[in-house]
């Protein structure tokens, strides 16, 4: 017999409902709206964003409550030992490779809320642009994504930071204030989306706002690490350890169109059967688990997750050589501001 749990929001005005909604619908039997940590149910699952913020003696009020929790996005892996304990199992996105999978199962970001699939996707060799990337640009790869398919036309990109190449290059369309519908409608008219690094992570959101848009996401990999690969297993996504290489192939795809077109279905027909299977995942995950109280924060980490410090070195192994160097950058400059060093960069 499947299970079934009650959703509790602690994140209220969570950017990520409508994905959390179409992957947990199928085990969820109803929701509360908390956000204030006070609830606390039998045979539940906790959505928080920033769960080490809460009361420290909020959650081990869920030890023995048959509760689950889904923690998302969790960028820095805070307070995992001493809150994951509390539940039967844990949901978060950001892969880590500290994560026990017996305990912990690691999801994809997902899409933003308003950017999920409502409307007929458009082959990809009749879109507008070849390519399009809006948003903060001067951070991690991104300026090296845009610099290498800016000779890649009809392309279309926009840096909300005032980023610029630097030197006079093929023309590109830009607009202001760019709203989500905007986006999404952008989106939809590009056969790629590069998807550079994230904040601190391989994985940003573009890929799954892309993928919902019928659009090719075009992923990083990392000579440590190919986080894509860990969570989506083998998927057909096209992924490139440099951009140079990742504009040879745009372009080489966007004189094709039939295989352009060919990669596209492959692509769209491989993510909806993922995001079905990972609903059955999550049911199975919740299943298994029922009832099953951890003994030990042991169950949820690796031995090397208890080590001062472990986070840094999972973090670098996300980052490329520029990347670093434009972290190491931001971070000094950070310092001599007097900001928190780990803050939102």
């Amino acid at each position: 017999m499947s299970r079934k749990l009650t959703l509790v929001w602690q994140n209220t005005r969570c950017p990520l409902r409508d994905w959390i909604l179409e992957i947990f619908s199928p085990l969820i039997d109803g929701e509360v709206f908390d956000g204030e940590h006070k609830v606390v149910l039998d045979n539940c699952l906790v959505v928080d964003t920033n769960p080490h913020f809460a009361d420290p003696s909020y959650y081990p009020r869920f030890r023995g409550k048959n509760a689950f929790l889904l923690c998302e996005p969790d960028e820095y892996m805070r307070g995992v030992l001493g809150i994951y304990v509390n539940f039967c199992g844990v949901f978060r996105s950001q892969y880590s490779g500290a994560f026990r999978p017996e305990r912990v199962l690691q999801l994809p970001l997902g899409y933003t809320n308003g950017l999920g699939r409502n409307f007929e996707l458009k082959a990809a060799s009749k879109r507008k642009y070849v390519w399009a990337m809006l948003g903060m640009i001067n951070k991690s790869t991104r300026p090296d994504a845009v610099r290498a398919l800016l000779p890649v036309q009809p392309g279309y990109w926009y840096a909300s930071d005032g980023w610029t190449p630097g030197a006079a290059t093929a023309s590109t369309n830009t607009h202001q204030n760019q709203s989500p519908i905007n986006y999404k409608e952008l989106v939809a008219e590009s056969a790629f989306c590069p998807a550079p690094m994230g904040n601190v992570h391989q994985e940003s959101y573009r890929v799954y706002e892309a993928l919902e848009s019928g659009s090719i996401p075009l992923l990083e990999r990392r000579w440590l690490m190919d986080a894509h690969r860990h969570v989506l297993g083998g998927h057909p996504l096209p992924t490139f350890s440099n951009w140079k290489t990742a504009a040879g192939f745009v372009q080489s795809m966007w004189n094709d169109k039939q295989a352009l077109d060919q990669l596209q279905a492959e692509c769209m027909s491989w993510w909806q059967s993922y995001k079905t299977n990972l609903s059955a995942e999550a049911q199975a995950f919740v299943d298994r688990l029922w009832m099953d109280i951890p003994s030990s924060n042991s169950q949820f980490v690796r031995g090397y997750a208890r080590v001062p410090g472990w986070f840094v070195f999972e973090l670098l192994r996300h980052h490329s050589v520029g990347a670093l160097r434009r972290r190491v950058v931001r971070q000094a400059r950070r310092l001599l501001e007097g900001r928190a060093l780990f803050g939102k960069i």
